[in-house]
């Protein structure tokens, strides 16, 4: 049976970003846990299924859109320009901290995907969390190369200077004109919006893309525990950089899951939600 939940929203950026808070099982006042999704993902896409879980273990949880995308606000929209999302990151943090029942001093990240990267240069910063999890994490390092039909699309727009282009979030082959590919990106994203996430769209704005986005460069840096839960079959954003430097950094775990990138979200669930409760409950329900 579903938990109970609460819509609620908060400003960002001048917008109003919109989501979920679950409250912790037990009625008490509990730890924090802000999560947010990947690359052109909403919230409906499986975030409840992980904020339930971390809720039922005692954690209030905060799932949201980020800025521009889903039910949130914000112009221009599709704009996963990181430093947008880790700026909404940041908000939500702070949203949740004045939360009455929420333990301001034991807060942690959550992130998928785009958003698992964002959440390895979070860890980086001087910000008022205990931990995070960043699972199956963009790294910017050691991905596949685009469907070769984006080139032309990314080119011309940024040659033309067209603010307003777009490009498809996903495509269903490999000279597709769409960012993502590979792990059957398109079928997931496709069926998964048409079951549980109309607000969904396959477009993405180019702009974006002119901000640097190099996750792996600050793994090292992480000041609170960090914990990579990744998929060694995933070839979508492949662990394989970050498992090679992660043994070396003393802040980083690893925790390896079967199957690939989306896998995660669905037959590997509890594979991938396990261990980020464990992680949560050793460093936020001290």
């Amino acid at each position: 049976m579903a938990l109970p939940r609460d819509n609620v929203e908060f400003t960002s950026n001048g917008a109003t970003l919109r989501g979920w808070r679950y409250r912790a099982a037990g009625g008490t006042r509990a730890p924090g846990i802000v999560m947010a999704h990947g690359l052109s993902a909403v919230k409906e896409m499986f975030l409840d299924r992980y904020a339930e879980a971390f809720a039922e273990a005692g954690f209030t949880t905060l799932a949201y859109d980020h800025f521009g995308f889903g039910a949130s606000s914000g112009e221009p929209r599709q704009c996963s320009a990181p430093s947008l999302q880790l700026q909404g990151y940041r908000d939500a943090i702070a949203w949740l901290a004045a939360d009455p029942a929420v333990d301001a001093g034991h807060i942690g990240l959550w992130g998928s995907s785009f958003s698992g990267g964002e959440v390895i240069m979070l860890a980086a910063e001087d910000l008022p969390i205990r931990c995070g999890v960043a699972q199956v994490p963009g790294l910017g390092d050691g991905g596949p190369d685009l469907p070769t039909g984006a080139m032309p699309v990314l080119i011309e727009a940024f040659e033309s200077g067209d603010a307003d282009a777009t490009i498809a979030a996903v495509t269903a082959t490999p000279d597709g004109a769409g960012i993502m590919f590979e792990d059957g990106a398109y079928d997931w994203f496709t069926r998964v919006a048409t079951e549980r996430a109309p607000t969904w769209r396959d477009e993405l704005r180019i702009s974006a893309f002119a901000e640097e986005y190099r996750p792996i460069d600050h793994l090292a840096d992480a000041r609170v525990p960090l914990l990579l839960v990744v998929a060694p079959a995933d070839t979508l954003t492949p662990p394989q950089p970050a498992m090679e430097l992660a043994s070396a950094i003393p802040n980083v775990s690893v925790v390896e899951i079967p199957g690939g990138h989306f896998d995660a979200y669905e037959s590997g669930f509890a594979a991938s939600a396990g261990p980020a409760v464990d992680w949560f409950r050793r460093h936020l329900a001290d």
